[in-house]
């Protein structure tokens, strides 16, 4: 993890210091869940892995669900939960296995009311969001192509340019496409 000068650590902990609940249209029915979300976040919550990333992810899941006629409750959850337990903005390898882990926990609290497939939808697509393990059959899954491919179409916010080849879906190919030219 990098070290981060005592400026931007009061920036991080005094930002995310809120008495009141964090607001967003898009998450607004999980209100509780984005409450413990957002209270455990221990980075700045509009830096570049933060709220508006994850709201800009959700977009994209169902400007891709909408392309394939497909509805999933695992797209507002991953969304939300794939990059909650960063620790760095730059190099965190272990975030999505670490936020697998929470989604455990919400689930146990009634926090994440899905089907036991999709449970294991979601729990997949944030422990492989980063580097997926192909060999899992769950890597074949639409929703869970969706998921992956929603989060990397949302990379430019962070200076990285998206080739076609990284994506998944047809759909997110011809984006990124269409995009570049």
């Amino acid at each position: 993890m990098k070290e981060t000068s005592l400026s931007q650590w009061f920036k991080r902990k005094t930002s995310n210091s809120h008495t009141t609940s964090i607001h967003s249209t898009v998450f607004s029915q999980h209100q509780t869940l984005l409450d413990h979300v957002c209270d455990a976040y221990a980075l700045y919550l509009y830096g570049d892995h933060g709220i508006e990333h994850w709201e800009s992810v959700y977009h994209n899941t169902q400007r891709l669900a909408n392309a394939y006629s497909i509805t999933s409750d695992v797209f507002i959850f991953f969304a939300l939960l794939h990059d909650c337990k960063r620790e760095d903005e730059d190099e965190d390898f272990e975030h999505g296995k670490r936020a697998a882990f929470a989604i455990q926990g919400y689930q146990k609290a009634g926090l994440i009311p899905l089907s036991p497939d999709d449970q294991a939808r979601l729990v997949y697509a944030c422990a492989n969001h980063t580097k997926a393990d192909k060999t899992d059959p769950l890597y074949q899954d639409l929703v869970v192509q969706i998921c992956l491919d929603a989060d990397k179409l949302d990379i430019g916010r962070v200076g990285i340019i998206p080739h076609e080849s990284h994506f998944l879906t047809d759909v997110a190919k011809t984006i990124v496409q269409s995009s570049s030219k």
